[in-house]
């Protein structure tokens, strides 16, 4: 009996020693190596009784998808280069004191808070009703953070389901740069997941709630994938459309399996697996483990590359991405005691934090900028109709940034945004209206990065349609001084008083004056001066007055004798 139990374990040691070899993490191009395709990864039967084994003590031993029928489906790369530029150079210790201020609001009661949550929906394969119950969570947990979400749905092979996305836009305006977090919240049948990938996930949530509260320079997205234990197939298909959308993203970190340590030495150390496009976010994230190790204290431990998580996705569309795994492989992986018990929730909260460090750096997270102050308008209470009229207006930044200005005139007319101006600079803007009434005049401003103050208190101005009187042309030639008065407004002109007036020379019949009972609108009537004579310059002066309109104009002239020369 004892012979038979042996010869019946050995045959069973050697056939799933077969099944472990036929899983291939990586090969020295970087590459995941294919599967026997006759050979699914954990088992063929999702009904049975969970399957799941310890990988050997390799300490670079990445994870594997381990919840397919099937072998993972091969990634079509396209044959199009996608732009993607040099940023080895980004800039370290971008604002250290503010990322020293994140990395300690993270503690293990908002992370355990988070893991909680989701593993309180059980096991949560994709396609169940609690995986899709947990994206609803997630979901609604970026939505209360003040994040741009949505829900990007999939289907791939026999699965559809969706990835939960929230966005934190860059307040640089120039930059298209995009830089994702992410992690998978489904896990394996059977599992509740808590290490995987409920580790990743919160680490995700957690950097989403501290930075919504603040700006960003360049774009951030907060991803949660589906699909990835049935062989990356939600990452893959974000991946896929970013990549036909143009989306530039920069860089990925992805999470997955970050929560299990048992010895000091285990809890000390972190796993990046990553391709050579890749190796500027390991030297990257070493960066930053080194300036903020008094607030992680982590070492980075480079383990070359791996397709066993979300981030081989993002390789395959020409974008850069590493994996931040556990440097202790989890002895409960893909099993029903993968729970929050059999987790290091201080070391998984180290991890996160150099997470978050790194994502802050690489995005430039920044204070939110406070919208200006309300402008002031400044400016006439009346005005004709067609008539050009201007207006001042000032405001001040707190924070000192270049403003614009937005301008409703309240006739339907709209300024576009106009600037930048120098923070209390006094500017100027004219409009004209072409109906009687009254209108009430707004403006708000708004600072370099798009932040909206409030609308100004409104300035009221009457316009009224009245005559609009005008000088014309003076003439001068014997004895007399003739001048054309226009009426342009689009009323009539009634009771226009009228002078010609000469100052200089010894001249007799300097002064003329005289009353026009009417100039009909858009119309113009001749005026001439009674009779001159003398010698010597001059210069005349014409005015034509009514109680809503007047005008003045001055010209040179010549007298000899009789004879006026202009």
């Amino acid at each position: 009996m004892n012979k038979k139990i042996l010869k019946e374990s050995g045959i069973l040691l050697i056939v799933t020693i077969m099944i472990l070899s036929s899983v291939s993490v990586s090969n020295t191009n970087g590459n995941v190596s294919s599967l026997d395709p006759e050979t699914p990864f954990v088992n063929d039967d999702i009904d049975e009784e969970l399957m799941y084994y310890s990988p050997s003590s390799d300490p670079r031993f990445p994870p594997i998808p381990g919840d397919m029928s099937v072998p993972p489906p091969k990634f079509e790369i396209p044959d199009i280069s996608i732009k993607v530029p040099d940023h080895h150079e980004i800039t370290l210790s971008w604002n250290s004191d503010l990322i020293i201020d994140f990395i300690q609001q993270l503690n293990e009661t908002m992370y355990l808070g988070y893991l909680e949550n989701l593993t309180a929906f059980g096991p949560r394969r994709t396609g169940t009703s609690a995986c899709e119950s947990a994206g609803a969570y997630l979901y609604n947990e970026l939505e209360s953070m003040g994040l741009e979400v949505r829900y990007h749905n999939w289907s791939s092979s026999s699965y559809s389901a969706r990835n939960i996305e929230g966005t934190l836009v860059g307040l640089n305006e120039t930059s298209d740069e995009i830089y994702i977090v992410c992690g998978h919240y489904d896990t394996v049948s059977g599992s509740p997941g808590a290490d995987d990938d409920g580790s990743g996930t919160v680490a995700v949530l957690a950097a989403a709630y501290i930075m919504s509260q603040y700006a960003v320079n360049h774009t951030v997205r907060f991803v949660a994938f589906s699909g990835e234990e049935q062989g990356l197939l939600g990452s893959r298909e974000y991946a896929q459309d970013a990549y036909e959308n143009g989306d530039n993203i920069v860089g990925v970190l992805n999470a997955d399996m970050i929560g299990y340590a048992l010895t000091s030495d285990h809890g000390s150390n972190i796993k990046i697996y990553e391709n050579t496009a890749s190796h500027w976010l390991t030297d990257f994230t070493d960066d930053v483990s080194q300036l903020y190790c008094d607030y992680i204290d982590l070492n980075i431990i480079p383990s070359g590359t791996s397709g066993g998580s979300d981030h081989y996705s993002f390789w395959q569309y020409g974008y850069d991405a590493i994996f931040y795994h556990e440097y202790k492989f989890n002895d409960y992986y893909h099993s029903s005691q993968d729970t929050i018990d059999n987790m290091n929730v201080t070391y998984a909260v180290k991890v996160s934090k150099l997470i978050l460090a790194t994502l802050s750096e690489v995005a430039q997270a920044c204070l939110p900028s406070n919208p200006p102050d309300t402008p002031i308008i400044s400016g006439p209470s009346s005005g004709i109709v067609e008539q050009s009229l201007e207006f001042t207006i000032v405001t001040t930044d707190p924070d000192g940034d270049d403003v614009y200005y937005y301008i409703d005139w309240g006739d339907k007319n709209y300024s576009k945004w106009i600037g930048p101006y120098e923070s209390g600079q006094t500017i100027t803007a004219s409009h004209s209206w072409t109906e009687i009434g009254d209108y009430n005049i707004t403006v708000k401003a708004k600072d370099i990065y798009d932040v909206e103050g409030n609308w100004s208190n409104p300035l009221v101005i009457y316009i009224v349609d009245v005559p609009i009187l005008e000088i014309g042309d003076i003439t001068g030639g014997l004895f007399k001084i003739n001048v054309v008065i226009k009426n342009i407004g689009s009323v009539d002109a009634t009771g226009v008083d009228w002078s010609i007036t000469l100052d200089g020379g010894v001249i007799m019949g300097k002064e003329t004056a005289g009353r026009i009972m009417c100039i009909p609108a858009g119309e113009n009537v001749i005026v001439s001066s009674d009779l001159i004579l003398g010698i010597g310059k001059t210069v005349i002066t014409v005015t034509a007055d009514t109680h809503e309109s007047s005008d003045t104009k001055e010209q040179d002239a010549f007298i000899l004798f009789f004879f006026i020369k202009i």
